[in-house]
């Protein structure tokens, strides 16, 4: 296929990710952050649960902004006839955002099956399907050749990443030279005015709406302590510098709640 990249084959649709499919869910999300191999299987199998209800949940949790955001991102870091990975795809929206900024193609990996389905849909839907391949994909393992895509970008991901360093050092090597990464996360508050808002948002109001709107009884509350366990804004530009990209961007969104960083490989 013109613009596809090499190595995401039909092959890479099944591999084997390594993570346990428990089905158990800790009473206290805590404990995930304890043994990271536990967090991978827990964070695979929630959002395969998930996956009919992510999207209302998206809408619900940031006031229909969050498309908005994936815009923005993929508008920073597209060019014309860039070929895309992005990692964690989920149902596809930021793939389908690089498209609207002029990508030829992209391809999205993610671990959970649920949701991939739902990205395929779309992308027939809208009659994409031949410009966009999501397969199954680990982002610290991806099955792609060194320097083959124009732009690695990520929305809402990173922070589920057990092994964080490893998915930068993967996203620089799928990188050309003066490739773009985008990332949208939501990150670890630095002290402000604005932060106790923020908690309340996160720690109560998220969880009782995740439980009511996907019926799933944690998946929400493990949001909120995944977030404190990530890294401030500040400290994911030095950890993408650390890999080797220059930040030439840091924009924050919602309140201060949502950072938007856009790097190059150096």
């Amino acid at each position: 296929m013109p613009g596809s990249l090499p190595g995401a084959t039909a092959e890479a649709r099944t591999p084997r990710l390594g993570y346990a499919r428990s089905m158990t869910t800790p009473g206290d999300p805590e404990r995930l952050f304890e043994a990271d191999a536990d967090r991978a299987g827990y964070v695979q199998t929630m959002f395969t649960e998930i996956s009919g209800r992510y999207d209302l949940m998206n809408r619900l949790m940031t006031l229909g902004r969050d498309q908005s955001w994936r815009r923005r991102a993929a508008q920073a870091a597209v060019r014309p006839g860039d070929v895309v990975v992005d990692a964690g795809t989920g149902t596809g929206d930021l793939a389908f955002a690089c498209l609207d900024a002029g990508a030829a193609r992209v391809t999205g990996f993610d671990f959970a099956g649920g949701m991939l389905a739902g990205a395929r849909r779309k992308a027939h839907d809208r009659g994409l399907a031949d410009r966009t391949e999501f397969a199954l994909g680990d982002a610290t393992k991806l099955p792609l050749p060194d320097a083959s895509a124009d732009v690695w970008c990520s929305a809402f991901v990173v922070r589920n990443i057990p092994d964080l360093d490893a998915a930068l050092a993967e996203a620089h090597r799928v990188l050309r030279p003066g490739g773009r990464l985008a990332v949208l996360e939501i990150p670890k508050m630095e002290r402000g005015l604005l932060r106790p808002f923020a908690r309340v948002h996160f720690n109560q109001v998220v969880p009782r709406l995740g439980r009511l709107i996907s019926g799933h009884r944690t998946a929400y509350t493990y949001l909120p302590v995944s977030v404190d366990h990530f890294l401030t804004p500040r400290e994911f530009t030095q950890r993408l510098r650390s890999h080797g990209f220059e930040v030439t961007q840091v924009r924050m969104l919602m309140f201060h709640t949502v950072a938007m960083h856009i790097a190059v490989k150096r």
